[in-house]
């Protein structure tokens, strides 16, 4: 066994592996949303926004962590 085996790139093989990918757009993509919200308008619906974009991420990491 190479000692150096950590380092090679890591792929990801499991069978939602796109729908981990679109889950993660989804999220970046809601919480630049409810950034761009907490810093322009009602901090109150950017907490909302954020929250729901922690909900994408939560299920994400399941799927993740479940090695699906």
């Amino acid at each position: 066994m190479n000692k150096y085996n950590h380092l090679e790139p890591f792929e990801d093989k499991g069978r939602f592996a796109k729908l981990r990918q679109w889950i993660n757009l989804v999220f970046i993509l809601t919480s630049i949303a409810g950034l761009i919200c907490y810093f322009t308008a009602d901090k109150e619906t950017a907490l909302y926004i954020l929250l729901v974009a922690c909900v994408f991420k939560f299920v994400e990491v399941v799927l993740r962590i479940m090695k699906l």
